[in-house]
């Protein structure tokens, strides 16, 4: 795999079992041991699927500023660094307003900058970083005097789970990563957010202490600067069939974020 240096190996030939020899010579016969066992994949914090964002309303409040970083490690970095590295100008060009539209709805690029697009990068595990600044109408709509904003298309569409009849097979995913998230957003001058809480999300099984995955996003409040951290995480690459739903909870809890619009509504007027 080309596209690969190790220790980061094609995620589908590691998480399973393998046949593991060591040659040994017994007199004139030489000959191998055989022993099955896993074949390991890099820890899962060594694989991130991050986004930074800092939105701010334009003054007429009818669209965003949106400079957004992603960053990939690891497993994840694989198929940017492939993609960059083998294509031409023009398709680099495409693949950069498909990356920067799965977080901002809007292929408006005012500027980008690739980082660490290298294969050598693999050595340290930086990461495949994509930059920009994208004017974005499509994150705010009016509704009378209030304003919307689109807040949870930052992250990107996202898978939902939905099943009527029982779950036959484990869950598999690729390999054990983390997507963290954070996002500020500046609140324009007079108003303030009516809905902040829905951006609390907790789903972690099976909890805090022993994660094995989960999805939790909270916010604060610093002035007119909401700040918001989410971490979704998952740190094997198979769960059995009986922890179906609390999976589907999570993966379904990423889904509600995405959904989230926040409605910024005028301060009372005070006296």
């Amino acid at each position: 795999r080309i596209e690969m240096r190790y220790p980061w190996i094609y995620p589908d030939w590691g998480g399973t079992t393998g046949l593991f020899c060591k040659g040994t010579t017994i007199g004139n016969f030489t000959t191998a041991l055989g022993e099955v066992k896993m074949i390991p994949l890099e820890d899962y914090t060594q694989t991130v699927n991050n986004i930074e964002a800092i939105v701010n309303l334009n003054p007429s409040l009818d669209s965003m500023l949106v400079d957004i970083k992603q960053l990939y490690t690891g497993y994840s970095a694989a198929v940017y660094r492939a993609s960059f590295i083998f294509s031409s100008a023009e398709e680099q060009k495409q693949m950069k307003k498909e990356l920067v539209k799965f977080g901002t709805n809007s292929e408006n690029i005012l500027s980008s900058k690739l980082e660490n697009v290298e294969f050598e990068n693999y050595a340290d595990n930086k990461p495949f970083i994509l930059q920009a600044l994208v004017k974005a109408s499509e994150l705010v709509e009016r509704a009378g005097n209030k304003v919307l904003v689109k807040i949870g298309d930052i992250i990107g569409p996202q898978v939902e789970m939905y099943q009527d009849k029982p779950r036959q097979f484990p869950m598999e995913i690729p390999y054990p990563h983390v997507l963290e998230r954070k996002i500020q957003f500046s609140i324009p001058e007079g108003y303030q957010i009516k809905n902040a809480d829905e951006l609390n999300i907790h789903h972690v099984y099976p909890d805090d202490a022993n994660r094995t995955m989960g999805f939790v996003s909270e916010y604060k409040l610093e002035g007119n600067l909401l700040k918001i951290h989410i971490l979704e995480d998952y740190r094997q690459t198979s769960y059995p069939v009986n922890l179906y739903d609390p999976y589907r909870k999570i993966i379904n809890a990423a889904a509600d974020f995405n959904k989230i619009v926040l409605v910024l509504e005028k301060k009372p007027q005070k006296g």
